[in-house]
């Protein structure tokens, strides 16, 4: 190789190297962006699971003995959900929680915002993130 030539290589590889650290931080900051909002769907469903399952353990006794119908206590179902998502340690505040109950479902719906997020960034003045989830539970007769 010829000096001329080496002395017009000189530096192509330190702007590459630059470059590439600059797009692996991007991408870094993106999955961090998508990872928080997604973390605290995932933890509020499985709160909203838990909590319907716990309200469809609250069967209606006197019911099931007379006719041997599964049948939930509505009153008792919305307690024991209501008292599941309280001794849950979530990492997420619940902004609004509902539960509906009747003689055959326990419904639970959760909503949560996600002001931490660095997707907020790509927002355009909506408000923050809210996320909602909705379980159910039923009885069953069957065990899974």
């Amino acid at each position: 190789m010829s000096s001329t030539q080496r002395q017009t290589d000189r530096g192509s590889v330190t702007v590459w190297i630059m470059g590439l650290t600059v797009m692996i931080g991007m991408l870094g900051f993106l999955v961090l962006a998508i990872y928080v909002p997604f973390s605290a769907r995932r933890g509020l469903a499985g709160a909203a699971d838990q909590a319907a399952q716990a309200g469809a353990t609250a069967l209606d006794e006197d019911v099931f003995r007379s006719t041997g119908v599964l049948q939930l206590d509505p009153g008792l179902a919305r307690e024991r959900a209501l008292q599941s998502i309280e001794n849950q340690n979530l990492d997420i505040d619940i902004a609004n929680s509902s539960v509906d109950a009747t003689a055959d479902e326990v419904t639970v719906v959760l909503e949560a915002q996600v002001n931490d997020s660095f997707i907020s960034i790509f927002d355009q003045g909506d408000g923050p993130l809210i996320i909602r989830v909705t379980a159910t539970g039923t009885p069953r007769e069957d065990s899974p």
